[in-house]
């Protein structure tokens, strides 16, 4: 199930990806797709995986069947090491000295990856991610959003294509969840793609470019936001018994899908009584209608798999 999108070249690929703790197999089979450029929103319930698939392609843990590739690069490549240069990522929480300030805890990061940014610099990053003002006021007494946001200007100091954030608006506040949309968005314009898992999905709906629904280890479906939107909007659903004869009537529907199933798929704004009548000459075997949330469209799809 999903779909592979053919925007430019694919940032992450995973084919057949599966990882097993002990006799548990928590990644099951999963072929996924980022498109460079995007904002890849990564849904699941806790334990559906998310975290071990980013696990997996930063290298802390390693698969234990399949493949995957970054920026074309196969995971088993010895260039996957230069591949990951371009790549960082928050995984669970952001690691920080808490007894220093926020242009000391970047400092500190600059040796551990052998940089060197001057006071100008620093300065400049921490204003990108709206710190600009904290002087001396030491990490532990930051706000949960303050430390996402120094979290995300340790990630940019390796300046990567590609960004992993897993469950960033956790316990946010609705401020630090604006601000930290406006950040990414940002980041985004900028040329980096993201990749985010999060549980919010009103929030996910405003930023992300494209989804996969994971549950359980699988991955359920890939979809693109603007076709997400069609699914998740109003729509009346039909099967009839001549779709030949009803390829004919769909003309006059400005939107409307005819699928490889013979199912279609009305979305203009339309009756079902207007329905009936323009299909009067095809038996209608089957009708419905919905309008779905992202939320909703989700679960439809765990309850589909089950």
């Amino acid at each position: 199930m999903g779909s592979v999108y053919n925007v430019g070249m694919n940032v992450v690929e995973t084919r057949n990806l599966c990882k097993r703790y002990g006799p548990q197999l928590v990644i099951d089979h999963v072929d996924m797709h980022i498109p460079e450029g995007s904002i890849y929103g990564f849904v699941g319930e806790n334990g559906s995986g998310k975290t071990t698939i980013m696990r997996l392609l930063t290298g802390l843990a390693e698969p234990t069947e399949g493949e995957f590739s970054l920026f074309g690069i196969g995971g088993k490549d010895p260039k996957i090491y230069e591949a990951r240069r371009q790549v960082s990522a928050i995984v669970e929480v952001p690691s920080f000295v808490p007894s220093l300030g926020a242009v000391d805890n970047i400092i500190y990061q600059e040796k551990y990856l052998g940089i060197s940014l001057s006071s100008e610099e620093r300065q400049a990053l921490l204003e990108k991610v709206g710190l600009g003002n904290t002087g001396k006021k030491r990490v532990k007494n930051f706000s949960l959003g303050m430390r996402q946001r120094l979290g995300i200007a340790l990630a940019l100091l390796s300046k990567p294509k590609l960004l992993f954030l897993d469950e960033p608006m956790n316990g946010l506040d609705p401020e630090g969840i604006v601000e930290l949309r406006e950040l990414l968005l940002s980041l985004n314009r900028e040329g980096i793609s993201i990749l985010i898992s999060s549980h919010i999905l009103s929030e996910l709906e405003k930023i992300a470019t494209h989804y996969g629904f994971i549950s359980h280890g699988q991955l359920l479906e890939e979809i693109s936001y603007e076709d997400l939107q069609k699914r998740c909007r109003r729509s009346i659903s039909l099967t009839v018994n001549d779709v030949d004869k009803a390829r004919g009537i769909l003309v006059k529907y400005r939107d409307s899908v005819l699928h490889p199933s013979g199912e279609i798929t009305i979305y203009d704004s339309i009756s079902v009584k207007d329905v009936v009548r323009d299909f009067a000459a095809v038996d209608i075997l089957t009708l419905n209608t919905s309008e779905e949330s992202v939320e909703d469209y989700y679960l439809n799809l765990i309850r589909r798999a089950k």
